[in-house]
């Protein structure tokens, strides 16, 4: 009953300062083909002062074989959009680390498991780059194979194919809690995702400091470039010939840079030729003894 608890959504999480609020349950978590847990009262006793009966299980389906339909891509592994609680709650899998792994996926795509498409190069929930999501099927390869065996690596043979964005929701949330690994894997995602409310603050405080002193220094070197140009300007009409002069100067030094960078790109140019032409007489030399060697043989 504990496991199936965990796969619903974990109603008292709540993110705080993140702006999550609580965390939106899906309608049904249960795998497609999952048999349901059924409660049936035991036979009632014959004896009226007898204790109330007490429910028992039956028909409950193995944590495994519930994982192994989200595996599959069944039941609510399919739903890929919104925010609910990690299918995967493997052996990488962290309690504590859900409300990160929340924060992140929305933040980074609004729980949009298929964010970003086949064509861009960030995807998925937790918009994992084209090479971390083939390396992270190699990070998991270990643990698949040893709860799935020949099936599992087939599966992650599969992956390692398809873009991020089209695989199920249970594959995401499990690349996710291996990459995180316990927060060691955290500088894949920027955010404010892990820290504490108070670290929150100050971090927003330093970052509008920080803003305001950008934003003085452009204003102080856009005055600085306006009072240069103001005061050229006027020495400029104070003095006509030799202003004259100094833009004769400048153009002809700005003609002669122009002239010296064309002739290096022509030298670089002529090099480039001359590099391929050797390459090229290299090559048919070689051909050239190859074919009278076998003339020979």
């Amino acid at each position: 009953m504990l496991n199936r608890l965990q796969t619903v959504t974990v109603a008292a999480l709540t993110l705080g300062a993140f702006g999550l609020g609580a965390v939106l349950a899906p309608a049904a978590v249960a795998a497609e083909g999952d048999t349901t847990s059924v409660a049936t009262a035991a036979p009632a006793s014959s004896d009226p002062a007898a204790a109330p009966a007490v429910p028992t299980v039956t028909n409950a389906s193995s944590p495994l074989e519930r994982e192994r339909s989200y595996a599959l891509g069944k039941g609510a592994a399919a739903d890929r959009r919104g925010l609910m609680a990690s299918l995967y709650q493997g052996a990488g899998y962290s309690y504590a680390a859900e409300k990160n792994r929340l924060c992140i996926a929305k933040r980074e795509s609004h729980g949009n498991y298929a964010s970003g498409g086949t064509r861009s190069y960030y995807q998925g929930a937790y918009q994992l780059s084209r090479p971390l999501g083939r390396g992270v099927t190699w990070m998991m390869q270990p643990s698949v194979q040893k709860q799935f065996g020949d099936e599992g690596l087939k599966i992650l043979s599969t992956l390692r194919k398809t873009p991020v964005a089209k695989w199920n929701r249970y594959w995401q949330d499990r690349a996710f809690f291996t990459i995180w690994r316990e927060g060691k894997g955290r500088s894949h995602w920027g955010g404010l995702c892990w820290l504490s409310p108070a670290q929150i603050k100050a971090a927003k405080v330093a970052a509008a400091k920080a803003a305001a002193a950008k934003h003085a220094h452009a204003v102080a070197l856009a005055k600085a470039k306006a009072k240069a140009a103001a005061k050229k300007k006027a020495w400029a009409k104070a003095h006509p010939k030799a202003a004259a002069k100094a833009a004769a100067k400048a153009k002809a030094l700005a003609k002669k840079k122009a002239h010296a960078k064309a002739v290096a790109k022509q030298k670089a140019h002529a090099k480039a030729v001359a590099k391929a032409k050797a390459k090229k007489a290299a090559a048919a030399k070689k051909k050239a003894a190859a074919a009278k060697k076998n003339q020979k043989r």
